[in-house]
């Protein structure tokens, strides 16, 4: 009998032990789900973060072709879009007709940078108002 006081409690050492490691492995599993879900979320927003700059695109290039080419600042879905163009114009390559190339860039930014939720997408393209040969 005195055997068996002895080992009194020896399970409760065992027992703490398996709560440490089972409580650490759901602390990883928490973290790593957490990671990937934000993961996901700022994909989604990157594709979108694309679509609104790629609007911001097309907008500016009708309004260069328009005659009206400057920076702008438009919001598209939430996102703040600012676009710039520059002209260079009159440009005659000896046939006589002249014509412009607007180098167009448009930025769609959404978040902020200190709560690690800025997405920001660039696209940078040109148009002319030459007419094709």
């Amino acid at each position: 009998m005195k055997h068996l006081k002895i080992q009194r409690g020896f399970s409760l050492i065992g027992a703490l032990f398996l709560l440490i490691i089972v409580g650490a492995l759901l602390l990883v599993l928490a973290r790593t789900i957490a990671v990937e879900d934000r993961e996901s979320i700022l994909s989604v927003l990157s594709n979108q973060a694309y679509f609104a700059a790629r609007s911001g695109m097309e907008w500016s290039s009708v309004a260069a072709l328009a005659g009206t080419c400057g920076t702008s600042t438009l919001t598209v879905e939430g996102f703040s879009v600012t676009t710039t163009c520059a002209a260079t114009t009159g440009i005659d390559e000896g046939t006589g007709t002249t014509y412009n190339v607007y180098a167009l860039t448009s930025t769609a930014t959404k978040g902020s940078k200190s709560t690690g939720t800025l997405v920001s997408r660039t696209i940078r393209g040109s148009v002319t108002n030459a007419v094709a040969p």
